[in-house]
């Protein structure tokens, strides 16, 4: 007569618990993977709005019109622009090239982002302004 103990064995245990293992790491690897994703999105997010505004803010007239290296933003030490004004593919046309770069510590920046735009040289529209408001006044 033999006796049957219910239960597992040794072996299904240990196989039960590598699969177990084994699952948890892989699970937990995708999850540092998507959280790693997740906030470098939403930094290109905040690079792409915050080199918008700074294109915006330079062609309005409200930062000058030259070429800037590594400024600080106000609101956020960690994040800096810089502006070039490089000849364009045309006469009298600049093109301008905001980079934002976020800076995550004293090691290399963690995110650089550039945005360009062409731009026809603003004196040249001055010039003209002048010259057409000098016709009306004679």
């Amino acid at each position: 007569m033999t006796r049957r103990h219910a239960g597992f064995t040794l072996l299904e245990v240990i196989v039960s618990l590598t699969i177990f293992v084994g699952a948890f790491a892989a699970l937990s690897q995708l999850f540092s993977l998507g959280s790693q994703a997740a906030v470098r999105s939403a930094l290109e997010t905040q690079a792409a709005i915050r080199a918008e505004a700074k294109m915006a803010e330079i062609l309005a007239g409200v930062e000058a019109f030259e070429a800037t290296s590594e400024m600080a933003f106000e609101d956020d030490p960690l994040w800096s622009w810089s502006l070039e004004v490089n000849p364009g593919p045309h006469a009298d046309v600049f093109e301008l090239v905001v980079t934002v770069v976020y800076q995550n510590g004293s090691g290399p920046p963690g995110l650089t982002f550039s945005l360009v735009r062409f731009r026809r040289d603003p004196q040249l529209i001055l010039d003209q302004a002048a010259a057409a408001a000098e016709e009306d006044g004679s």
